[in-house]
Order: structure tokens, then C-alpha cells, then sequence
């Protein structure tokens, strides 16, 4: 895809939106979190004052601010500014290769998801497993992280009537893209398995998220047996995300 020229939108009297381009593409998630990265330096460095978020989307990155304060009127041409400026990061936030499990209890939607594609569900996850999906955005509920891009040929619509409840650490996906639930929730996403490691928690105080825009997740298939060791209270959280990361800056 090619460059797009950095669109500034006001979001009310609190807040601005920078587009860096019309669809979800991975070069222009890329220049969200380079930009996102350069607003984080130029606060920290006193360049930019008043800021109190920063939050990088699938193609924008929105930043609110106190407009208390007597800086804030300079925010968008500085913000302009860094747009245009903006490059992606050199690597990944982090990489991590989590387990999943496939058992029929935690995937109804599996054979459905097969039927489709006329596959067996083994080759389904198969096919789900191989590919390293990026961490496009976080949304929709703390500690929810929209993944992408899954096989073409496990493309598949939400389901026709969304669910009431969805099971807590549920691996699904929707059109391209696969997400977990951290907690029960309502929700139209394809059921394809779990993953037991908490993705939002409150003991992990310094980043109760497990993702971040920007990280790159791969899975591996581990039995029921292993997903209900892996999930039993007790264990030291930030210990056990540590099993799980293979890279980070």
C-alpha cells in the first residue's frame, strides 16, 4: 500500500485522531505504532505537554489530552508533525507462542468452521497454528486483542446470532481475525478452541494486559489435561507469562 497523507480529526474537546490511511493493512498498523512510540518519546522528553493517552488502532492512533492545559492549543500541528514523520518500529513489541486447546469442549464452533471449508477440524488447526498473526489493536473489553491475519481459507463470518456468553480464555475468530475473551461476555465470534493463560490481570499491576498493539502471537496445540495444569490458581502470573514469551525489546 502505498503512503497516505496524515488526516487530523477532532474528537471532541479532549482528544485528536490521526489516520494514517483508509484500510487495515499491516504498513499502515506498522506506522500507527511508530507514531504512537514517537508521541510516547515526545511526552517523555517534555516536547509534547498535557497528554494523558495515547491509544494506536488498526489504522489510527487517537490522543487525548487536558485541555486545561496550556499547551494543548500546539497539540495538533506537533502531532502533524510526527505523522508525517512517523516510520514503523524496527521489530516487534514482543513475540509470544502461546498454548491452545482444541478439545470439543472448549471449540463448538470448530466442525461448523471445517464444514465451511470442507476440512477435517484437524486441519483447521493445522492451518491455524502456522501462521504468526500480529496484534493489530487492543478494544472491544480490557484485555481484548484483535489478531490478524488467519488463513484465507479459514475466512468465516460472525455467527448469525451471537452468543448470549462466551466462556472466558475462548479462542475465536471472524472474518481474518482471531481474538480470546478474558472474561465471560456476550459475543458473535467462531469458537475454536481456548487459550489458559489470563489475558488481562489485575496482579500483573504494572501492565494488566497480557498484549500490546504491535506483539506477534503464534500457538501451539496442548490437551485438556495440560489446559486445566496451566489454568490453576496460585501460579505466579507474571512468572508464568514469562514461560510463554519468546522475544521482546
Amino acid at each position: 500500500m502505498g503512503y497516505s497523507e496524515p488526516k487530523l480529526l477532532a474528537m471532541g474537546d479532549a482528544a485528536w485522531t490521526v489516520e494514517l490511511g483508509p484500510d487495515i493493512d499491516i504498513d499502515v498498523n506498522a506506522r500507527c505504532m511508530g507514531l504512537a512510540a514517537s508521541i510516547a518519546d515526545a511526552v517523555a522528553s517534555g516536547e509534547l505537554s498535557g497528554v494523558v493517552d495515547i491509544v494506536p488502532t488498526f489504522r489510527s492512533v487517537t490522543v487525548h489530552f487536558d485541555p486545561r492545559h496550556s499547551s494543548a492549543p500546539s497539540i495538533p500541528s506537533h502531532l502533524q508533525a510526527l505523522a508525517r514523520a512517523a516510520t514503523p518500529p524496527t521489530a516487534a513489541k514482543r513475540t509470544w507462542r502461546l498454548p491452545a486447546c482444541f478439545d470439543t469442549r472448549y471449540a463448538p464452533d470448530l466442525q461448523a468452521v471445517a464444514d465451511r471449508h470442507n476440512l477435517s477440524p484437524e486441519a483447521v488447526i493445522t492451518q491455524f497454528l502456522s501462521t504468526p498473526l500480529r496484534v493489530y489493536a487492543m478494544g472491544f473489553m480490557p484485555g481484548f486483542a484483535y489478531m490478524a491475519s488467519t488463513p484465507e481459507g479459514l475466512a468465516c463470518p460472525r455467527l448469525t446470532t451471537p452468543r448470549t456468553q462466551v466462556p472466558p480464555k475462548s479462542l475465536a475468530i471472524a472474518g481474518r481475525m482471531a481474538a480470546i475473551y478474558p472474561w465471560m461476555s456476550p459475543g458473535g465470534w467462531n469458537l475454536i478452541g481456548a487459550m489458559p493463560i489470563p489475558t488481562f490481570d489485575l496482579q500483573v499491576r504494572a501492565s494488566p494486559a497480557l498484549f500490546e498493539a504491535g506483539d506477534v502471537v503464534t500457538f501451539f496445540e496442548i490437551d485438556a489435561g495440560t489446559f486445566q495444569t496451566l489454568e490453576k490458581p496460585g501460579r505466579d502470573p507474571i512468572a508464568l507469562r514469562r514461560e510463554f514469551l519468546v522475544d521482546a525489546p
